[in-house]
């Protein structure tokens, strides 16, 4: 009997993986045996790094640039992907990574820049799998797992039109994994919330130690989640024992964003009775303070 958990011997490709999620998911991959497809936009300093990281595994890497927001940079990698001479020749796993955005309210947005939101994880990601799918089924199936993100599901500032375009591809999942079932390929979507990283200390700029100490203090766990810790969950996605998952958006994030009301409001309290502006009474009276 196979090992459904074991990724011994497959090749996957993971778009945007010069840094954060992808860099983790593709150097995770590689720990457990597959040979790595790692695609970049700008980074090449970083990506030939993770490139490195996988081979020091004892498995293959390659390294191409591709803009996910052109389809003639997909094709071109594809077409790399299936010729042996400058890849693989064979794919059992891709994972959709790459995003890029503007974040702005949407009242601010311009036509551009949801054009390009849209381009990478709307059209970009259907052509990835179109692409893709030949190469899987002629190794007997495969596996898709498309990285959306909180926004879908909970108000971000300055996120509108990204969260648009990761609730289009979560809707694709869900169409993919119906149309592609019966060829052996399943498709599932993987929701992160909070990524304790460089795009995150980007975006936040000089408030993200303030904000990574309160996501700390307030999580479920207790704790932020690393690239590699939802890389786990990724690469669990990945096995043949995910497969039943196949048209799911799985929530790899501790709880945290369905939590995410009453944690703020806890902590509002916490602060509240510290600062004595708020009398708890004498334990009658309805608390919202949970354990610390």
């Amino acid at each position: 009997m196979s090992d459904t958990l074991s990724l011994q011997g497959r090749t996957a490709l993971v778009t945007g993986s010069s840094r954060g999620l992808g860099a983790a998911t593709a150097r995770r991959l590689a720990r457990a045996g597959c040979d790595v497809v790692i695609t970049y936009r700008r980074k090449d300093r970083e990506a030939a790094a993770v490139a490195e990281a996988v081979e020091a595994t004892g498995r293959r890497a390659w390294v191409h640039r591709c803009d996910m927001s052109r389809i003639d940079h997909i094709d071109a990698l594809m077409d790399a992907v299936e010729d042996p001479a400058t890849g693989p020749g064979r794919l059992d796993v891709v994972v959709a990574n790459a995003a890029a955005t503007s974040f702005r309210p949407l009242m601010d947005a311009q036509p551009r820049h949801v054009e390009r939101t849209f381009a990478i994880s709307v059209t970009g990601f259907l052509r990835l799998v179109q692409r893709a799918v030949p190469l899987m089924e002629a190794g007997g199936g495969g596996r898709i797992v498309a990285v959306s993100g909180a926004d879908t599901v909970t108000w971000i500032p300055a996120h509108g039109i990204l969260a648009a375009a990761k609730a289009a591809l979560e809707s694709m999942v869900a169409y993919l994994a119906c149309e592609l079932g019966e060829r052996g390929i399943t498709v599932v979507g993987v929701n992160p919330g909070w990524i304790d990283g460089d795009s995150l200390q980007l975006m936040l700029g000089p408030f993200y130690e303030a904000a990574a100490d309160v996501e700390r203090r307030t999580h479920p766990m207790r704790s932020t989640m690393s690239p590699d810790d939802v890389a786990e969950t990724v690469a669990l996605l990945c096995t043949d024992a995910a497969r039943l998952t196949s048209g799911s958006i799985v929530r790899a994030d501790g709880a945290g964003v369905f939590a995410f009301c009453g944690r703020f409001i806890q902590l509002a309290a916490e602060q509240a009775m510290a600062a004595g502006a708020v009398d708890p009474g004498d334990g009658d009276a309805p608390s919202v303070v949970g354990p610390t």
